[in-house]
């Protein structure tokens, strides 16, 4: 496995966005110093009937002027607390622009998807729903960390699932046919795994090195784009708007891009340790594996079980496989030699026909 950045830890780019925004209410003293300002000197001639009374300096008719106006200023500012508050709990909090990118960004290769899955000519099979957001995509759990798939998205317009005209343009010189994107939440992350379905493993390499973000010191250079958050609502939208990190896995002629944000982070340059969620969020590429198998086992569907002729599977604790006149022996207590058609001996039992 190569990387970009072997360690994880250096970020190959600053943020671009997504720092909240810190609303600030209105200052509860506001139009206290409009107040009318007291007289110096002698006495003031008592009115009567005025509010709140007279002391003999004039002060009641002042303090009666000055309370509304105190008053009304308190009022702005309670009614600007409520609005933060109803925004914060109702509205969910930060929510990062549409144009988000993670803080760091690594590129990894499997050797083994290159070697089983190189191109789409040799795994023409489109993903599927099921396949992709369903089974062990549901919800991926992996030390400790349970990740709930809450929005999904599966197209054939790839460019729906990027922003960037230069991601963009990388997924049509790499003739991307689908790009299935899901956003998960757990007690403490939120993240983004996305798989692209490419033309082969050099293709899904250029739009791995097309997500690269600028170096800092090249400013004037505009930013190639990056994978959309298919969540609409919070905490999904907190992604980032704190430190975060994503990692890009070129498997084959699939590219798997998968990025993670603690729920709590909100400054991108505190850096903080995401290696658990990303771990975690690499399960989403579980349905990868069964294309292998399938591959180097043909007779096997996506759940391992026997398909079409020359393929058995024994019940119980045997597992045999019986194909033509040729003889083998039963994984467990069950063992059987397939001649056409038999049955698995022992405490696995099963039927193939050669």
């Amino acid at each position: 496995m190569s990387s970009s950045d072997p360690s994880g830890a250096a970020p190959r780019a600053a943020a671009t966005g997504g720092r909240r925004r810190r609303n600030g209410g209105g200052d509860p003293g506001e139009g206290a110093a409009d107040a009318p300002r007291r007289r110096s000197g002698g006495g003031s001639r008592r009115r009567p009937g005025s509010a709140g009374g007279d002391d003999g300096n004039g002060k009641g008719g002042r303090r009666g002027k000055a309370l509304p106006i105190l008053l009304g200023a308190l009022g702005v500012a309670v009614v600007a607390l409520v609005g933060v508050l109803v925004w914060t709990f109702m509205g969910g909090g930060a929510e990062a622009p549409a144009q988000a990118r993670p803080t760091t960004y690594s590129v990894y290769d499997s050797e083994k998807f290159n070697d089983v899955l190189p191109s789409q000519e040799v795994d023409s099979r489109p993903l599927t729903e099921g396949e992709m957001f369903e089974r062990g995509n549901e919800k991926i759990d992996s030390q400790d960390i349970v990740f709930e798939l809450k929005a999904k998205s599966l197209t054939e317009d790839c460019s729906k699932a990027v922003w960037g005209s230069a991601v963009q343009k990388a997924l049509e010189d790499a003739g991307c046919t689908q790009a299935a994107s899901a956003a998960y939440d757990s007690g403490d992350y939120v993240g983004v795994a996305v798989m692209f379905n490419l033309r082969d493993a050099e293709a899904s390499q250029a739009v791995a090195d097309a997500m690269e973000q600028p170096l800092i010191t090249d400013e004037e250079k505009e930013s190639p784009g990056f994978v959309l958050n298919p969540g609409t609502e919070d905490p999904l939208t907190r992604l980032g708007t704190g430190f975060s990190r994503a990692e890009a896995s070129v498997s084959g002629h699939y590219l798997l891009v998968a990025w993670a944000q603690d729920k709590s982070s909100e400054d991108p340059s505190q850096r903080e340790d995401l290696t658990a969620p990303l771990i975690a969020l690499s399960g989403y590429q579980d349905p990868l594996y069964r294309r292998v198998v399938n591959l180097e086992r043909p007779g096997l569907d996506d759940s391992g079980q026997g398909a079409g002729t020359g393929t058995e599977q024994g019940a119980g604790t045997g597992t045999e496989q019986g194909a033509g006149t040729g003889t083998e022996q039963g994984a467990g207590t069950g063992t059987e030699q397939g001649t056409g058609t038999e049955q698995g001996a022992g405490t696995g039992t099963g039927t193939g026909t050669g």
